[in-house]
């Protein structure tokens, strides 16, 4: 019997919905040798997932792909509630703001997965060409113990099948493509209607390498093959089943294009807009099997009642039930790794399983990246473990209090959701993810502790937030934001202060002083394959008059290998108050003294010190770099 060929890449990820996709968008953004593979003949294109949170657009911005998925995506700036029995007419009962400036530049918006996924294929593609291998189907993982603590040994084989045409057309039975001229056809969607022929069709492959990322679902094949356990409940399907139709329709309903949740007799039911004019409509139905268009409609149209509700078009019907899971570990060896709906399962309530499956993968990429590139040791990946593995038990917590406020069945109450939902908008919308003390993170526990009292405003373990500041160049007004994009690279912030006073300016000097000796991290990756811009960026940000001070006065080895007058900015609007930069004011602070801020690739916050503290962030840096 012939061996089946073998190949070798740094990365499988295995499966393309959107938390492999995310995964494969690092890998090709930071040009790691990586291969994706679905069992799948297309991706997605209608239904499914369809709420962007804040975060999440924040993250797709900082790929450069979040502008048409946001621009043609139906916006949900707020939310209504209404509650109504057999005696009493349905009324509005409360109403609250989903989006707050403070939030972050995007609002949720809903829109179809396939549209999401459409972004992260189109942008793999723009960085590096990388594309989905379809109707491919891991088979087995073996690995080579002996060399697993060498991070650049291909120390996993993974055995993949693939599938021919007719057992292409098995797995993907249940999918419809869109075809030019069919309701909702988007032209964008032409690349990849269909698998491309590689010629290994019914052939077996075993693939040799270094990282396995498990993306397959709630049915996960990774999960399984590593001997995982999925810990939880799957509730009552036949008390909590609630069925999901995107359709064309109208209503007298004063609120049916407006995310709005009713409850009635203590039936719960929901409009979501959409994209395109459709509209998703969730409501109770007897049990799984009774999710039809048909029965999903009669139970809407009992809710709504004495409006009325004409659907005119079907897009996609679904079902979900109250189903809440997580993985017994979410890594084996800091080899083979889980992330989204294969790591965590929980009930679609609030609209949030794509995003915080799209940011288990975007925590992981730059990790596993870094350690491709020989820029950080293993040591590394287990804090996707401690941060994720954190996330995932706080979310399933989340849903099922939210569930316990209001649950599917006869008890569904409006104000329980409402609460919910109004309590945990920070959490819902991503931005207020906060990772615990580690490796990545200062804070008290760990060898470095930071100042957190020197920036308030930026929470140690959180995303930095953004504000409006001034270009120093040329003063245009900013989101700082934009400049964290996602390539890889920490950011050390030097908040300068007030450097028109010499004492000031002097720290800061000093500050670039201790940078350049020989054991600091700006001269230890001088080493040909790896440069100081490839892995570091300094951004200052100061609060002098344009008219006191120039970009020239600044340490020039600040910015090393880079642009300063693309990397200085100014927060001091005495000229044109206008312009209304308040960034320091925000952050909490001090115009006169500054700080210092490390920002990681994934932009959460790793420490905040004294301009003085430069030789604890070299400290820091120490221990994620490899020697």
């Amino acid at each position: 019997m012939t061996a089946p060929p073998e190949s070798t890449t740094d990365v499988v990820i295995i499966g393309a919905g959107p938390s492999g996709l995310m995964a494969a968008l690092w890998m090709a953004r930071l040009g790691v040798k990586a291969r994706i593979i679905d069992t799948r003949a297309t991706k997605v294109f209608r239904g499914h997932a369809d709420g962007m949170q804040t975060g999440t657009l924040d993250i797709f911005d900082s790929f450069g792909i979040a502008d048409d998925l946001y621009k043609n995506a139906a916006p949900a700036m707020e939310m209504t509630f209404w509650a109504g029995s057999n005696d009493l007419p349905l009324k509005r009962v409360a109403r609250f703001p989903k989006w707050h400036p403070e939030l972050g530049r995007y609002y949720l918006v809903h829109t179809s997965q396939g549209n999401t996924e459409r972004a992260l294929l189109d942008g793999m593609k723009a960085f590096n060409g990388l594309e989905v291998e379809r109707g491919v189907t891991a088979v087995a993982i073996d690995f080579n113990e002996s060399r697993l603590h060498d991070s650049q040994a291909h120390a996993i084989k993974l055995t993949v099948k693939h599938l021919t045409n007719e057992e292409l057309a098995v797995t993907s039975k249940k999918d419809t493509n869109p075809q030019p001229g069919d309701f909702n056809y988007n032209p964008a969607d032409e690349p990849y209607l269909k698998r491309k022929v590689t010629g290994k069709e019914g052939s077996t492959e075993v693939i040799n390498a270094k990282f396995v990322i498990g993306a397959d679902g709630s049915r996960s094949w990774t999960r399984t093959a590593l001997g995982f356990d999925f810990v939880g409940d799957d509730g009552n399907d036949d008390e909590s089943a609630g069925g999901i139709l995107d359709c064309i329709a109208t209503s007298n309903f004063p609120d049916i294009r407006i995310q709005c949740i009713l409850s009635k007799d203590g039936r719960g039911a929901g409009f979501v807009p959409r994209e395109g004019g459709l509209l998703r409509i969730a409501a109770p139905v007897a049990g799984r099997s009774e999710a039809t268009p048909e029965n999903i409609i009669k139970s809407m149209k009992e809710i709504l009642s004495p409006y009325e509700l004409n659907v005119t078009r079907i897009d996609w019907c679904g079902v979900f039930g109250t189903r809440r899971r997580v993985a017994s570990s979410a890594s084996k060896y800091s080899r083979v790794f889980l992330v989204g709906d294969a790591l965590h399962v929980h009930s679609p309530r609030a609209g949030i399983g794509m995003n915080f499956s799209i940011q288990d993968a975007y925590n992981l990429g730059w990790k596993i990246a870094h350690v491709v590139k020989g820029i950080s040791p293993l040591t590394i990946l287990k804090t996707y473990d401690e941060e994720r593995g954190l996330t995932s038990k706080q979310l399933v917590a989340f849903d099922k209090a939210l569930s316990q406020q209001a649950p599917l069945g006869a008890k569904f109450s409006v104000n329980g959701t409402r609460q919910g939902l109004e309590d945990n908008l920070l959490f819902t919308s991503t931005v207020a993810v906060q990772y615990n003390a580690g490796l990545l993170v200062a804070k008290e526990g760990t060898s470095v502790v930071s100042k957190q009292h020197l920036a308030p405003g930026i929470i140690v373990g959180r995303r930095l937030p953004s504000h409006t500041v001034e270009r120093h160049a040329d003063g245009e007004p900013v989101d700082f934001g934009k400049s964290f994009p996602s390539d890889g690279r920490y950011r050390v912030v030097v908040f300068a202060g007030d450097i028109s006073q010499p004492d000031q300016l002097r720290r800061v000097e000093q500050l670039s002083q201790v940078l350049e000796l020989p054991k600091a991290f700006l001269q230890r990756l001088g080493r040909p394959a790896i440069t100081f811009q490839n892995v570091f960026e300094t951004l200052v940000l100061h609060t002098a008059s344009r008219d006191k001070v120039e970009v020239a006065d600044l340490p020039p080895f600040l910015f090393q290998g880079g642009d300063p007058l693309n990397q200085t900015f100014v927060d001091n609007n005495a000229s044109r108050d206008w312009v209304m930069t308040k960034a320091y004011s925000k952050y909490g602070v001090s115009r006169e003294r500054g700080c210092l801020v490390l920002v990681r690739p994934d932009r959460h916050v790793m420490y905040i010190g004294d301009l003085e503290d430069v030789t604890e962030l070299i400290k820091l840096t120490s221990s994620v770099l490899a020697p």
